[in-house]
């Protein structure tokens, strides 16, 4: 004799998995190195120096994420008069993502031209 699962638990599994599977997931340092070794991301200082183009407060946080087949910086910087803002950037590519939007505090640069 088999035994079964009653169907409503059966689903409950089935979507707790699908809700895990599709969460974030922090890496830790050994994986950071591994994934910028391969080429696979951006190191964290290769990420600042393009994110300071457009974002020149000091680097308070900094994690790295896995959602899928995508990696992401979350960085946190603060500024001189207390406020403090949340990034998320591409790691393969050190860009803003598409979804988030530049705070005030940060402003594309503008170069001179002559």
């Amino acid at each position: 004799m088999s035994r079964r699962l009653p169907f409503g638990i059966f689903i409950t599994s089935l979507l707790l998995q699908a809700e895990v599977a599709a969460s974030p997931i922090e890496l830790e340092h050994y994986e950071a190195k591994r994934l910028v070794s391969t080429g696979q991301i951006l190191s964290l200082d290769a990420t600042l120096e393009r994110v300071a183009a457009f974002c020149q407060g000091k680097l308070l946080d900094a994690h790295l994420y896995q959602e899928g087949d995508k990696w992401r910086y979350d960085l946190q910087f603060g500024f001189q008069r207390g406020q403090i803002i949340n990034l998320s950037v591409d790691a393969t590519s050190g860009r803003l993502n598409p979804d988030s939007v530049l705070p005030d505090e940060c402003k594309p640069h503008e170069t001179a031209t002559r």
